[in-house]
């Protein structure tokens, strides 16, 4: 359930930071979505979205929403940078210390903001997991077995570490990104890890998750999993000597 957000957070500004791909099919209702649910509400708060090298429609639609929605800037990417480059350049860009990431998949939903929000002034990072995943099945299997290796290699109690849908402090961010991080594909896992490793409070809270509405994952589609779930798993050793 969804608590009225005024009863909860004391009007502070948020930096909603979007990373995006080719998402023409879904990145107005997405970016309409966490303006009039967040950016709306709380003064002083803005959308980056941080296109990356989209070639389907996605920046004309961005150009027309900076236009007409106040609050809300464009990063664009003139070629496709890959995800961890697109990640970590979106995040020297936010003016406020509050930042909410997310994909601009669709697949979350922005009211979760006011559940994860009331947890910032004792952690540094909190994490949504998925109730309810409405994922493929392989997706699901996939992340299940994922999570579980993480748990028991990393020695880290986190139920979905790569969830996308987080809410950070800029700084601590700062903090970590300076030097290059290993993982090239599941960024949002490797985050979570060394804000762990680093001693900054992580929390995590459950979130909704709807099916993707637009074709396969943009960022993780099916012929590309194997590939990156067999590279992930060989950087376990050398990311755990890195943290600890």
């Amino acid at each position: 359930m969804i608590t009225n957000p005024t009863s909860v957070l004391k009007p502070q500004p948020v930096s909603v930071v979007l990373l995006a791909h080719n998402e023409a099919a879904v990145i107005e209702a997405v970016v309409r979505g966490f303006y009039g649910k967040i950016v709306a509400r709380l003064p002083g708060s803005e959308i980056i979205v941080a296109e990356d090298g989209s070639v389907d429609g996605t920046k004309e639609i961005l150009a027309r929403l900076v236009r007409e929605l106040p609050g809300v800037r464009w990063e664009e990417g003139r070629e496709k940078r890959g995800y961890v480059t697109a990640f970590k350049k979106a995040m020297e860009l936010p003016k406020n210390e509050l930042v909410l990431f997310c994909d601009c998949s669709g697949k979350h939903d922005p009211d979760d903001f006011w559940a994860m929000a009331p947890l910032m002034s004792d952690h540094d990072l909190v994490v949504g997991y998925k109730a309810k995943r409405a994922d493929p099945l392989y997706r699901i299997a996939t992340t299940r077995v994922f999570n579980f290796l993480v748990r028991r290699y990393f020695g880290v109690p986190y139920r979905d570490c790569n969830c996308p849908m987080r809410l950070f402090k800029k700084s601590r961010f700062l903090q970590l990104s300076g030097k290059p991080w290993l993982e090239k594909a599941l960024v949002n896992f490797e985050m979570t890890l060394r804000f762990h490793y680093a001693g900054f409070p992580v929390a995590e809270v459950p979130v909704r998750h709807f099916a993707r509405a637009s074709g396969p994952s943009r960022g993780l589609p099916l012929r590309k999993i194997p590939a990156v779930v067999w590279n992930v798993l060989r950087l376990f050793p050398r990311l755990k000597e890195e943290l600890s």
